[in-house]
């Protein structure tokens, strides 16, 4: 449940930090599903690495 948590934050710390570039450059930003769906593996890959780190 852990990973998952912390996974579901990076997926939205990233959602955030696109949409502050977005409203800085004052433009759209469209990502494609063969750009996000790998991104969002990596998150969750990253959260479950960082969790196995902290259970050893």
């Amino acid at each position: 449940m852990e990973t998952f948590g912390r996974g579901c934050l990076y997926i939205i710390i990233g959602m955030v930090l696109l949409f502050i570039f977005a409203v800085f450059t004052r433009s759209y930003i469209n990502i494609p599903f063969f750009i996000a769906i790998p991104l969002v593996i990596l998150a969750f890959y990253i959260a479950k690495k960082k969790t196995d780190d902290k259970n050893k």
